[in-house]
């Protein structure tokens, strides 16, 4: 099984790969070799500390020194989490289970940890924003090509043609009446052209006020916000499991070039481990952080507090609007992104 690492924590990665194995971790990111490189991918090695059994803190001769390549420790973390029972890997149920399980849902609330495979979506806020921005302009550009292609085809090159033919005989003509005549078939003809080019398929604009109030609403609620949405089933489109990825995590540098390489809905299935944040029940959530002002019996001072602590839940409308958080959706914060890909035998090479 090969890897291809598409977006890494690494602050979190470090944190929890200390945290299982008691070892000291240093990233090296080899900044040099990246400099030179042209794929725009991060490299990067660790070095890992652990103490021998016989050594002390304070004894130098007792730590013993590891280098590894970041692969490696990905790999460590994601065996690790899952042999220490902390991750809850949706392949592995047996049965594949929904989301809507209860038992799953259960084992989501205990757990650190998911890993869900599947088909994904991403869904980049400032790649939007910035297409909204230029989309009067490339639309312009678009419907302006479209056009300049039916006025290459033959059949309409042939009918300007005539119509410029009879324009110039109208032109020579002394006859009063003839010419008019000829002067009145070429507005007729060019006026079906004009009713020709206005019946060809072009894209429809957009409202400026449109476009304004989405780069707002993008500007205000979701600056810098990159979804990864994946898809465990997709016969049960509503259940996936999605977080917010770090634009500085891409293994890849160029922002550009992941959205090219992949795309907004990559075609193979990618998988995700993240630790989990919000677990969402099918039932209202009954937690009332301004219950303790619901006697009414507060003081000034309380009553301040209530006033401005409930214009946060006033927001909360918005926030769910924004986080799209809800049943039976699952919440995470992204650890690793990867695409695995195993061993194909009719591709070796026969010696």
């Amino acid at each position: 099984m090969l890897y291809d690492y598409l977006y890494v924590d690494l602050p979190k990665v470090i944190s929890l790969y200390s945290q299982l194995t008691g070892g000291v971790i240093e990233s090296r990111e080899t900044t040099n070799e990246r400099a030179q490189s042209s794929d725009n991918k991060r490299s990067y090695d660790f070095r890992v500390f652990r103490h021998d059994a016989g050594g002390t803190a304070d004894e130098r001769s007792g730590i013993k020194e590891v280098i590894k390549p970041h692969h490696s420790i990905l790999r460590e973390l994601e065996e690790g989490l899952s042999s220490q029972g902390h991750l809850l890997d949706l392949d592995s149920l047996r049965p594949p289970s929904s989301l809507r399980n209860p038992e799953v849902r259960e084992l989501l609330k205990t757990a650190l940890c998911v890993k869900v495979t599947g088909r994904a979506v991403v869904e980049d806020y400032e790649r939007i924003k910035s297409v909204a921005a230029d989309f009067p302009a490339i639309t312009k550009v678009v419907n302006t090509s479209i056009q300049a292609g039916v006025r290459r085809a033959p059949a309409f090159m042939d009918l300007e043609s005539r119509i410029e033919s009879i324009a110039h005989s109208a032109k020579q003509e002394k006859d009063r009446n003839r010419r008019a005549a000829a002067e009145a078939e070429v507005r007729k003809l060019r006026a079906e052209i004009t009713d020709a080019l206005a019946e060809v398929k072009t894209i429809d604009g957009v409202d400026q006020w449109i476009l304004d109030g989405l780069r707002t609403w993008i500007d205000t609620f979701l600056p810098g916000i990159i979804n990864l949405r994946v898809y465990p089933s997709l016969e049960r489109a509503d259940e996936h499991v999605f977080g917010h990825l770090k634009r500085e995590c891409f293994e890849d540098t160029d922002a550009g070039s992941f959205h090219f390489t992949y795309g907004s809905v990559p075609t193979e299935p990618l998988s995700m481990i993240g630790v989990i944040t919000s677990v969402p029940t099918e039932l209202v959530d009954t937690f009332n952080p301004l219950a303790e002002f619901a006697d009414g019996e507060s003081g000034s001072a309380e009553t301040v507090e209530n006033g401005f602590r409930g214009l946060f839940r006033g927001f909360d409308g918005f926030e769910q609007m924004i986080r799209t958080c809800r049943f039976p959706r699952v919440l995470v914060q992204p650890l690793i992104v990867y695409r695995s890909v195993s061993a194909n035998a009719s591709l070796r090479k026969q010696r």
